[in-house]
């Protein structure tokens, strides 16, 4: 078998080596090159179902979502009560055994947003554990990186919605990422396009403001031994019905309570 050399290796380790040097119109062409792999699994209405960076795979000229070994056609489910991938990536609703949909993909495009925006891997600083599954569920979201433009978190909020039915199509995700790339791309200061509600011009202004605290931005950070990212098979039951929340009262749950889900995390 002869195949393409994909000398960057996977957006995890790309992010860990040259955050620094990727700028906001860099990421905005990557994440369109993600969405637009995406966009053309779903058309034929597969979904990936286990999404994330280390599956995104980067060469010089190309990137590709990679792994599709889990890949099927949205409608079909299984029938064990099994989930399997990385557990920040994991939508709500899958963890709370809700079939897995398109918009599942959707979630996890949004969690890889928050890691271009960071440079850091989603939770890296606490256990992938039941503790984290509940708070998930509870509303927590992996946080934004210094500088990130509103308007991009607001759209991988969206993304990230406890509601697959807020979550935006991959075409609509498309169509608003390239004409925030596209206006970045402009030189001319004064382009008065409009699209999505702001013109290309306070486009180009709100990217170019967050370009300047990239620099400033520490990739320096330890992962905790438990928080893992390879895909893993994880038995769950009975989690909390999934909300929307901006924090999650820590002193609410007490994860020795023998009366907590189960949730089976393998070494």
């Amino acid at each position: 078998m002869v195949t393409q050399l994909i000398d960057q290796g996977n957006l995890r380790r790309i992010l860990l080596n040259n955050f620094n040097n990727m700028f906001w119109r860099d990421k905005l062409l990557l994440l369109t090159k993600i969405v637009i792999d995406l966009k053309n699994l779903h058309d034929i209405g597969y979904s990936h179902k286990d999404l994330h960076s280390g599956n995104i795979l980067r060469g010089r000229s190309a990137t590709f979502i990679a792994d599709f070994g889990l890949s099927g056609p949205s409608n079909e489910q299984k029938s064990n009560d099994k989930i399997y991938g990385v557990l920040p990536y994991i939508a709500p609703e899958v963890l709370n055994r809700k079939p897995y949909t398109l918009s599942s993909d959707i979630y996890s495009i949004g969690v890889i947003m928050t890691e271009l925006s960071s440079g850091k891997s989603p939770f890296y600083e606490r256990k992938h554990d039941l503790s984290l599954a509940l708070e998930i569920c509870s509303g927590i979201r992996p946080k934004f990186g210094k500088g990130t433009p509103e308007i991009y978190k607001k759209l991988a909020n969206r993304c990230m919605d406890v509601n697959p039915d807020q979550r935006p199509k991959t075409g609509e995700l498309f169509e608003i990422l390239m004409f925030w790339y596209n206006a970045c791309d402009n030189n001319e200061y004064n382009q008065e396009k409009e699209k999505f509600g702001y013109k290309e011009k306070e486009i180009k202004v709100v990217f170019d403001e967050a370009d300047k605290e990239i620099p400033n931005i520490s990739t320096l950070y330890e992962i905790n031994p438990d928080a893992i990212y390879t895909s893993r098979v994880f038995t769950n039951s009975n989690l909390p019905n999934p909300i929307n929340s901006s924090y999650l009262d820590e002193n609410s749950i007490d994860c020795q309570d023998s009366k907590l889900p189960y949730l089976e995390i393998p070494n």
